[in-house]
């Protein structure tokens, strides 16, 4: 692949929107499975109640309405939404919205097909809200219905098809005329909600994707020739540090190991408080492709750091300490340049300290 190609793709992906990975609050609580259409219905429950504590009024039924083509006003105060209502036939309507001039019957849809008897949830409308004006029936659906027969069964009961995608859509245009006063709060977990539903059941990255299935075939030999790249210099690296695992094995009487060839260390009370030295090549740059040689005291439980933490800081008052998932780094000066028998005579130094340090505190 020449620098050309290379640059083009490169500064094309750079502008590019790209996805939030980070996971909703609905993801990290990991609501989904069978039960997630219940859940979608009551958070549904509260937004479309106007006199709600969320403060966004009718966004969420004026929205609707919009999508419907309707322009019927109606008094914020008289909404009232429930779920779950049982027909005389003790079937259930997921969501019903009755203000003064209508009432709403909403139908959601996460991921079964609709095989619910609208006949049913017709007829109770029509019979327990007989004296409101405008009746309204909605199939609420996260997902495109194009089965011809499903669309002409819901229109032969009055239904309309809206999908959650529109829905949303028309509700972020018009979320500008609502937000001024809305609790803050609510308004997050309404952007979350709306998230998880996208993430979950839209693409809605399409230029990310259009930009992948173009440049397909160029992707792939990038990929391909940085994965070389990446493994020549790795390939650099262990080779040095066999040759400074030879010299260290002399100087200090003791057998260091090599986890997959670039990590060199050795371990100290391996039945009790085990803690270690490692080392490797790190910070690779153009100009210094093998990188500068890092030294750190190690633990594998963060618990074993405990009885040796106050004398290593004493010991090396300048070095910072990270624990990461468990394990503690201590971090020792970095070591630039590549002379075997320096580095190796560091590792020396710290292999004596440190051997005379776990002989008497286990």
């Amino acid at each position: 692949m020449t620098e050309e190609i290379a640059n083009r793709l490169l500064n094309d992906f750079s502008i590019l929107p790209k996805k939030n990975t980070d996971p909703t609050f609905m993801e990290i609580c990991q609501m989904g499975g069978d039960r997630f259409e219940e859940r979608c219905s009551q958070i549904l429950k509260f937004y479309f109640n106007p006199c709600a504590a969320h403060g966004l009024k009718g966004l969420f039924i004026d929205s609707l309405l919009e999508l419907m083509q309707c322009t019927d006003y109606y008094s914020i105060k008289s909404a009232k939404v429930t779920t779950e209502e049982v027909t005389t036939d003790n079937k259930r309507i997921d969501i019903i919205v009755e203000t003064d001039s209508f009432v709403m019957a909403i139908e959601n849809k996460i991921g079964a097909r609709l095989y619910n008897p609208l006949e049913s949830y017709v007829q109770h409308i029509n019979t327990k809200y007989k004296d409101k004006p405008h009746k309204f029936f909605i199939v609420l659906s996260v997902k495109n219905v194009t089965d011809v027969s499903e669309l002409k069964r819901m229109h032969s009961y009055g239904y309309h098809y809206v999908n959650y995608q529109q829905l949303f859509t028309v509700i972020k245009k018009n979320l500008g005329n609502y937000i001024l006063n809305c609790n803050q709060s609510y308004l997050f977990f309404l952007m979350d909600f709306i998230r998880t539903i996208e993430n979950k059941y839209y693409n809605t990255h399409m230029e990310m994707n259009r930009f992948f299935f173009n440049n397909k075939l160029q992707i792939e030999e990038l990929i391909n020739e940085y994965n070389a790249f990446k493994e020549s210099i790795l390939n650099r690296q262990r080779e040095n540090i066999a040759q400074i695992q030879m010299i260290v094995n002399q100087k200090t009487n003791a057998e260091w190991w090599k986890h997959e060839g670039w990590d060199l260390g050795i371990s100290f009370n391996d039945h009790s408080n085990r803690i270690g030295i490692e080392s490797s090549y790190r910070d690779e740059t153009l100009d210094n492709p093998l990188g500068d040689f890092h030294i750190y005291i190690t633990v594998w439980r963060e618990e074993c750091f405990y009885p040796y933490e106050e004398v290593l800081k004493k010991k090396f008052p300048d070095s910072f300490i990270d624990k990461t998932q468990g394990r503690v780094y201590l971090h020792l000066p970095v070591i630039k340049g590549n002379d075997h028998d320096f580095i190796a005579n560091k590792l020396a130094e710290y292999y004596f300290y440190m051997k005379d340090l776990t002989d008497r505190i286990k």
